[in-house]
């Protein structure tokens, strides 16, 4: 693996919408790839046959998702390419706890160029995902329950980064400012430039793996 950017936000704060507009402006001579590490995550664990879909994620036990999180850093790692990685700073979940998205391990093997946090105000998060029909059995959360999760997202975010010895950029994505957004992020990857021995590696669709689940390890169990 060569230089990756760890790309967070809380769930509608439109990180991934912000994260590919400023991937189509770099990609050409940049050549980074976006890499989802929860797509990556599900995959591994419809392997492991813990869940049937994205959202039973959130409800597998501390220690199943901290054993997931690490194979799937492991898997994230060994690509060749400079990457983008569209992720999570803090799980919440299904108790209304955190779990956080990196261990100190992680960030140690991942070893990230950059944090950015894409951020909005906690109303209009709310409103995007009421109108997200791609997620009907997510949580409607109120207001102040998403401002808490912004909150920690920062408080995380900042500790990754110190861990990290790596840039922390915060980008705000409200109503009228996508394109300012998408800017700031194209300016923050390009100050950060590219490990120019990585190979130039063209992102597929990512995919959800099927086929038969394999038995769980013991360690897994919830």
């Amino acid at each position: 693996m060569a230089k990756l950017i760890i790309v967070a936000g809380v769930p509608g704060a439109g990180k991934s919408t912000v994260l590919v507009e400023a991937w189509k402006q770099v990609e050409k001579d940049l050549h980074y790839s976006i890499v989802s590490f929860g797509t990556e995550m599900l995959n591994l664990c419809l392997e492991a046959g813990l869940v049937s879909d994205r959202d039973e994620m959130r409800n597998l036990s501390a220690d199943a998702q901290e054993e997931m999180q690490w194979r799937t850093t492991k898997r994230i790692v060994e690509r060749p390419e400079n990457i983008l990685l569209d992720t999570h700073c803090t799980i919440k979940t299904g108790s209304g706890s955190y779990l956080p998205g990196f261990t100190p391990r992680m960030l140690e093997r991942m070893s990230p160029k950059a944090i950015v946090l894409v951020d909005a105000h906690e109303a209009e998060i709310r409103g995007r995902r009421r109108l997200d029909k791609s997620r009907p059995l997510r949580t409607i959360e109120s207001n102040e329950d998403i401002l808490e999760h912004k909150l920690i997202n920062r408080a995380y975010a900042a500790a990754f980064s110190a861990r990290s010895s790596c840039l922390l950029r915060i980008i705000q994505n409200n109503t009228g400012e996508f394109d300012r957004a998408v800017e700031e992020f194209v300016s923050t990857v390009r100050f950060i430039g590219i490990d120019k021995y990585a190979q130039a590696v063209k992102p597929k669709p990512a995919t959800v793996a099927g086929g038969e689940k394999s038995e769980k390890a013991e360690m897994l169990k919830a």
